[in-house]
């Protein structure tokens, strides 16, 4: 057994020391960049070996730094005027003719429709069909129209908890 292991490591060893040869970098006619150690003919001339670093050069390390703290500057600013936005009071839009009044029965309209979905979900399959089970488990409730406020539908703060 310990022979099979010795070999099986000595053979690793050469496999792994064959393969760190040299490294060429060309650019082909068509501008796109090959890296390998078997270089073809014609871009013999113009290959340039690569060091172990993987090729980047002071000058290239230092404009990809440069580009790094720009994009994170950049980042820090919409973060924080992400955060202003959030902490700034929200003003409600003046209703339309088309809205509800808070005296219409959307409240309770949305409600049963959302219990509906609730009881659905579970009976979704990958493919997003509904399982037969469901039809006869759950009530199917259409979507009420004209009774989402202005947040969107997937927002369900805005009703109230019934009691």
């Amino acid at each position: 057994m310990a022979p099979r292991i010795s070999f099986l490591l000595l053979f690793c060893a050469l496999t792994l020391t064959a393969r760190a040869g040299e490294v060429f970098r060309w650019v082909d006619e068509n501008g796109k960049v090959h890296y390998g150690d078997a270089i073809p003919e014609k871009y013999k001339q113009q290959a340039k070996k690569v060091d172990g670093a993987g090729g980047v050069t002071d000058a290239q390390r230092q404009e990809a730094e440069s580009r790094t703290a720009k994009e994170r500057a950049r980042a820090e600013s919409l973060q924080k005027a992400r955060e202003s936005k959030a902490d700034a009071p929200q003003l409600a839009a003046p209703p339309s003719a088309g809205d509800p009044k808070p005296g219409d029965q959307c409240e309770e309209q949305m409600r049963k429709y959302l219990e509906s979905q609730d009881c659905f979900a579970p009976y979704v399959n990958a493919t997003g069909g509904i399982k037969p089970e469901a039809f006869q488990r759950c009530t199917e409730v259409k979507q009420p129209m004209g009774c989402f406020p202005k947040t969107g539908p997937g927002d369900r703060t805005y009703i109230a908890p019934s009691p």
